[in-house]
């Protein structure tokens, strides 16, 4: 074939995107990544397309977690399950750390930058021929380097900040470059890398929580769907049973509970085993809650969230059901039940303490018994205590003393080794933490924000008007 013909068949492939600019490796280099790239927007696409359908089609979100979400927890729930530790809690320490060492090499790349542009302002200010003529006239380009080729290298030189070597050649003059230049170049490459890199784990991470949780929030609550036949509204003498009746229950179960010598509890059997177990009972009753539940798992860091009052969190992007093993031990049960809740997909928080009561309530141990009624008695208290007068709340049944101070969320002993080991202040740790949580419900639709969690008492008094009281 002609050199004509090769050509031209080059040049068609180029056109075809087969042979980018440059050929060869470089070539095949620019077509992956511009492949990349389509695949990139295409996804970011193709995961906002599923947010708008989100917010405009309850029936698409209801849909979606009846049938899809479901495989997500039977496979990559199961798969991640197997992990002894917290693979979400994992996640979050290896982005803050990915996140850290990106702004450090940001930082370094454009104090590099800057000195580079720096020194080239203070080295070749104006025009390069105007410079040259007043360097030429003031005799700072010697006579012997004022050669075409010679006075680029002297110029060249001197611009690196060596002293001059007149009579090199260009290709010497590139063998003797500056290590300083190289190794920005080689920053400035490993920073483009490390850029993409973060840019797809963001991606990553958007299209997990979309599905695993942004769709969620959309769908029909647990009211509305096996909740419908109660009343819209309730008078103050139901709110007054409901509490009577939670109070009654703790009081009794308060005295019933088995204690230590020194008045201490201590749980001797396998929490999060009667945990799935009493949730699949549940799911008896209510089908979305039936089939596999992974193992709940404790978080590492249980200090740093006591200090923000968290007593469990859900990890969409893991599918993982996680509780505080420092809290007072009478939390745990309804919390692991709480966020076993949310891996079932009733991801708004009143539904998910709704869930959590009922699966502790209907079990047979009396440890899950006496949480479950904890985990709810102050959302109902209070909303009774602020509904009636103060004369008509001293009337009501009286709260132990013993549930008063099982109702706590820390002990004594705890809160102090933790105040004594913080770094920060509790309070603003704990008012950061509100904050963001309160934004972050309010962004996926709840109004209420943190309030949603007292909307617990409402869905209670649904229940219990199809259900009656035992």
């Amino acid at each position: 074939m002609e050199r004509t013909e090769v050509r031209s068949a080059l040049a068609r492939r180029k056109r075809k995107g087969r042979a980018p600019e440059g050929g060869g490796l470089r070539g095949e280099r620019r077509l992956c990544r511009r492949r990349c790239r389509i695949v990139y927007i295409s996804i970011w696409g193709i995961m906002l397309l599923l947010h708008a359908v989100a917010w405009s089609s309850k029936r698409f979100c209801d849909w979606y977690v009846s049938r899809v979400y479901r495989i997500w927890v039977d496979t990559y729930g199961r798969a991640v399950g197997m992990v002894p530790f917290s693979v979400g809690e994992m996640l979050i320490g290896l982005g803050a750390g990915f996140a850290a060492a990106g702004a450090g090499l940001g930082a370094l790349w454009l104090t590099g930058l800057a000195v580079k542009r720096y020194e080239r302002g203070r080295n070749q200010g104006g025009d390069l021929k105007e410079a040259q003529r007043k360097e030429r006239k003031r005799g700072r380009i010697p006579k012997e380097a004022q050669g075409k080729e010679t006075e680029r290298n002297w110029r060249w030189e001197t611009n690196s900040g060596r002293e001059p070597e007149p009579g090199l050649d260009m290709d010497e003059t590139r063998r003797k470059e500056p290590e300083r230049q190289a190794w920005h170049s080689r920053l400035r490459k490993f920073i483009r890398a490390y850029c993409r890199a973060g840019l797809w784990i963001l991606l990553g991470i958007f299209a997990l929580m979309t599905l695993n949780c942004y769709i969620l929030y959309h769908a029909s609550g647990f009211a509305e769907k096996y909740l419908e036949a109660a009343a819209a509204e309730y008078s103050l003498e139901e709110l007054e049973t409901l509490r009577n009746f939670v109070v009654e229950q703790c009081n009794a179960l308060c005295c019933r509970i088995p204690r230590n010598e020194d008045g201490t509890l201590s749980y001797r059997g396998d929490m999060e085993e009667t945990a799935k177990t009493a949730m699949r009972q549940l799911g008896e009753t209510y089908s979305l809650l039936e089939g596999f539940y992974p193992n709940p798992k404790p978080l590492l860091c249980s200090d740093f969230m006591s200090r923000q009052y968290v007593a469990g969190c859900f990890y969409p992007f893991s599918m993982e059901a996680n509780y505080n093993d420092v809290m007072y031990l009478l939390n745990r049960p309804s919390t692991i039940c709480h966020e076993l809740g949310h891996l079932k997909g009733f991801i708004r928080e009143d539904e998910a303490n709704l869930i959590g009561y009922l699966a502790c309530v209907r079990t047979e141990d009396i440890y899950f018994q006496y949480s479950g009624y904890l985990s709810v008695l102050y959302y109902i208290d209070n909303d009774y205590r602020e509904a009636a007068d103060y004369e008509r709340y001293l009337t009501g049944a009286a709260i132990h003393p013993q549930v008063h101070r099982d109702n706590i969320f820390l002990t004594a002993q705890e809160r102090a080794r933790i105040e004594r080991e913080a770094l920060l202040d509790t309070e603003t740790v704990d008012a950061v933490s509100d904050s963001i949580a309160d934004a972050s419900l309010k962004l996926n639709g709840v109004r209420d924000g943190m309030v949603s969690y007292s909307r617990v008492v409402e869905l209670l008094l649904r229940y219990y008007d199809i259900c009656g009281y035992p």
